[in-house]
């Protein structure tokens, strides 16, 4: 099996290939880490997409799908994530592998200009602005895009949880601000931001599949751009007294999200991964086998670990008559676990499960990226083989012992009717 190899460029930018005959096609994929901050994530998070829209040499939507379409249905696509306190702004090219071309093109080149042309030459309007057309439509999604986000009440709910759990820290930002931030969008300043963002960002390059790319072609054009950002898991804070939160909303279901503390090093988060899976993130899991399935007491509940965050929530949807029974039923599954409370058939379906998990990351371009972006973040870089023996290696005594170091920090409850802080 093919493996990650990683190349420095500069000291804030790096090429990291994955080249791998299997794939009948390749992904070339530019990621800009930026710090989290309440100033600026919104401005951030509106780029990727508008840079995307249209390039100088391609000047509208029709020209720029049909210069994708002359490469063989090539895709662009953009994104932005929040990972620990990092904002990460990606924009990719995907396209057919060279092999496969009928003309014997260099499909790689192409591809890889074309996405040059969108990172260097955006389409600006005659006064050096993005044009006001586009911006206004971007801008528009992205609130379309956030209130979709507050009607979906899991995910309102976890966001609230979140925002309690890092309050004054900056993964407490959201990873495109608020509305109100996007609402206040100025068109000079996203601009004037897209070139800022070159300059700031730490760059991780992917060039992955049926593709050998030249490090020297990257090099030459991200001379002199990028700063070093020292990432890494986000710092633990030992939590106080567990603060509770309670939001009434018309809901014909609550939901209930508990976060938790977990001190951990980096080359313990497979661990942590695996007691959050036997402990909720499996369907032979204890929430979803107890609490969900004998007691009925919820919807869905379910534990994971937040990526690079050492952080672990859970999540559940109750019935609000429900809720107190569900969070002692939620609570007394934890304790249960970290008493020992925990059978060999129980941890083993959970590292299959994560096993399949990881096995099949090695299927898929975007999960091989997923994959390797995460592994920067926890400064504990494995091949996905490396990272199954480490899974498989895991004693119940090793769970156990994980699951202790978990510090109860927030319990966050949406119902229906007025926001008041509850007691506790």
């Amino acid at each position: 099996m093919s493996e990650m190899k990683t190349q420095r460029l500069s000291d804030s930018v790096a090429l990291h290939t994955f080249s791998d005959s299997r794939f009948k096609t390749m992904k070339v994929s530019v990621n800009m880490l930026v710090p989290l901050r309440k100033a600026t994530a919104a401005r951030n998070a509106i780029l990727p997409a508008l840079v995307s829209r249209a390039t100088r040499e391609y000047p509208d939507y029709t020209a720029l799908n049909c210069r994708l379409a002359q490469l063989y249905g090539a895709s662009l696509s953009n994104s932005v994530q929040k990972v620990g306190e990092y904002q990460v702004l990606t924009l990719s090219a995907a396209g057919l592998s060279n092999r496969y071309a009928f003309g014997g093109e260099d499909m790689f080149a192409q591809l890889t200009e074309l996405l040059f042309d969108v990172l260097f030459d955006p389409l600006k309007d005659s006064g050096g602005l993005f044009p006001l057309e586009g911006f206004q439509q971007e801008q528009r999604q992205m609130l379309e895009m956030l209130d979709a986000e507050f009607n979906d009440k899991m995910t309102y709910a976890h966001r609230r949880c979140e925002e309690l759990l890092f309050q004054g820290q900056r993964a407490e930002v959201g990873r495109c601000g608020t509305r109100e931030d996007v609402e206040a969008l100025d068109r000079r300043q996203v601009t004037a931001g897209w070139q800022e963002l070159l300059e700031s960002a730490r760059i991780e390059i992917f060039a992955l599949g049926g593709c050998s790319p030249d490090p020297e072609l990257f090099r030459a054009r991200f001379s002199g751009l990028g700063s070093p950002q020292p990432i890494g898991l986000l710092a633990y804070e030992e939590p106080g007294e567990v603060r509770r939160l309670v939001e009434e909303q018309p809901l014909s279901q609550s939901k209930l999200s508990m976060a938790f503390r977990a001190d951990y090093a980096p080359e313990e988060k497979r661990l942590f991964q695996l007691m959050a899976a036997v402990l909720g993130g499996v369907p032979s899991s204890k929430l979803f086998q107890n609490v969900r399935e004998k007691m009925s007491l919820c919807y869905y509940c379910s534990a994971g670990m937040a990526p690079n965050s050492r952080a672990m929530f859970i999540e559940s949807g109750v019935e609000t008559e429900n809720l107190e029974r569900a969070e002692e039923a939620i609570y007394s599954q934890l304790h249960a676990l970290q008493r020992g409370d925990l059978t060999e058939e129980e941890l083993l379906s959970a590292q299959l499960a994560l096993q399949n998990s990881l096995r099949s990351a090695t299927d898929s371009l975007p999960a091989i990226e997923g994959l390797s972006l995460g592994q920067l973040f926890g400064g504990h870089v494995l091949s996905p083989e490396e990272s199954i023996q480490q899974l498989m290696s895991y004693t119940k005594e090793q769970v156990v012992e994980a699951a202790r170091r978990l510090r109860p920090a927030v319990v966050y409850t949406l119902k229906g009717g007025s926001v008041h802080e509850a007691e506790g």
